[in-house]
């Protein structure tokens, strides 16, 4: 091969004449290094398909062999769930507190007799009159204890009234006087209380001696220990009423109450003057009850409103200083209550909330002016002044926190929480003698949390302290 090979390559360089190049045919020369190397690369190519082919051979073998080891442990097959046990539990309706019906205060001052209902919140009732009659139903509220009944016997005639409670309601009957029983009826808002009161006009009746009455003015003989300050009663002086007593269940309700409706005999039902009335909560009671709900904004603009057109109502002013202190608005707080607290120089309860607004802001020293400024009776406002020894605490006044704690412990010794304050103002004040026993009475007292009774106990131990 090599040899033609040459042959060629001399005649293509001798540029032979056709004749001679004629007796090789159509032969030509070959490149011998570029067939070298053709050879080459198809060697290498097999080589790259044979290297390839092993190294896909290994890893089928590879996962072939992981798929075929033995399991360690045996799968865990999970037992089917009941379809009750995976729906979601839906939550528990909220209960919402009944509305309870606190006390009745039967007054009579001669002139007139009024049933003075106690609540612990608003209620809607519902008012039927007929002749003779007046009945009036309060919804859903709850009443604990013996029905409560009287008589009033005025010029011969007979006055009789009865508060039981029945179905899950409280049902309020007066009874008497025929055409000339006038009663009027109104609801009111105190503090987070209410009020209902059942005025019976006596004075169209001719006047008789107080000591024909067979059930006088019955009132809580404990008044000042049970009710809170926003109980109000509306009566004449003290010496044109009767020795007040508490009026007792009479022993047969039933009976007096049939002898009250068969001396005062109820015309024929067809001639029967029925009226029929509901009654629901006034504005201030919808806005406290937005309040309740946390829907702040309504609450103001419902209580802003009620301020404008009753610009005179203390009750009003103070929810809306409430209101504004839960909504944390500070600077409208700040910006409206001292012109009120100026008309109302005496309103301990506004003096209070604006001094929990500078409190908010952090300013102790202007809190403690306004607690200090026409300050109320310890006796009666006992928070007001408990705020305001805490307060001194704050600012390292220990000599007044001190005092104004004896004062609170004198009226209410029990008061774990006043006894604690004395006790941390005393240790201030280097009388670790004195300090550790009022720590020893702070856990005697009431009102106290575990963190608090932690610290005194811990207190205690180290000062000691005589009992």
């Amino acid at each position: 091969m090599s040899l033609v090979n040459d042959m060629l390559r001399d005649l293509e360089t001798r540029r032979a004449a056709p004749a001679e190049r004629e007796q090789l045919g159509s032969l030509y020369a070959v490149d011998e290094a570029g067939a070298a190397r053709r050879e080459r690369y198809r060697r290498m190519r097999r080589g790259l398909l044979v290297a390839g082919a092993l190294v896909v051979a290994a890893v089928g073998l590879f996962l072939l062999s992981e798929r075929l080891q033995p399991v360690a442990q045996p799968p865990v097959v999970s037992a089917p769930v009941a379809p009750a046990l995976i729906e979601e539990v839906a939550p528990p309706p909220e209960v919402v507190a009944a509305t309870r019906l606190l006390d009745v205060l039967p007054q009579n001052d001669g002139r007139r007799f009024v049933l003075q209902l106690l609540l612990d919140r608003s209620v809607s009732y519902q008012r039927v009159d007929t002749t003779g009659s007046v009945n009036f139903r309060l919804n859903d509220v709850q009443f604990t204890g013996e029905p409560r009944t009287g008589r009033i016997e005025k010029a011969g005639q007979t006055l009789s009234w009865r508060v039981e409670p029945q179905d899950g309601d409280v049902n309020v009957l007066i009874i008497g006087f025929g055409d000339q029983l006038n009663v009027a009826d109104r609801l009111e808002s105190m503090g987070e209380r209410s009020q209902l009161w059942l005025d019976v006009s006596l004075g169209s009746i001719a006047e008789a001696d107080p000591q024909t009455l067979s059930l006088p003015v019955a009132e809580s003989p404990d008044m000042d220990e049970e009710l809170p300050d926003w109980v109000t009663r509306e009566v004449e002086p003290a010496e044109t009423l009767n020795e007040p007593a508490r009026a007792k269940p009479s022993p047969e309700p039933k009976a007096m109450l049939r002898a009250a409706v068969a001396a005062e005999p109820v015309a024929p039902s067809a001639k029967a003057n029925l009226t029929i009335g509901a009654h629901q909560p006034d504005p201030l009671a919808q806005a406290r009850s937005a309040l309740d709900r946390g829907d702040h904004l309504t609450a103001i603009q419902q209580l802003q409103a009620l301020h404008q057109a009753q610009p005179d109502n203390p009750e009003i002013s103070r929810w809306l200083a409430r209101a504004y202190l839960s909504a944390g608005d500070t600077a409208a707080l700040l910006k409206w209550l001292p012109d009120q607290l100026q008309a109302r120089p005496f309103d301990a309860e506004l003096r209070e909330l604006l001094a929990r607004g500078q409190l908010q802001l952090g300013d102790q020293g202007a809190a403690i002016a306004t607690l200090q400024q026409n300050a109320p009776p310890l006796q009666r406002h006992t928070a007001y002044h408990a705020l305001l020894a805490a307060l001194y605490q704050q600012v390292n006044d220990w000599s007044a926190s001190a005092a104004t704690y004896r004062q609170l412990i004198a009226v209410q010794p029990g008061h774990g929480a006043w006894q604690l304050g004395l006790a941390i103002a005393l240790e201030q004040l280097d009388q670790p003698a004195q300090a550790g026993r009022h720590y020893r009475l702070a856990l005697q007292g009431q009102g106290l949390d575990e963190s608090a009774r932690r610290f005194a106990t811990e207190r205690a131990g180290s000062l000691g302290g005589t009992q």
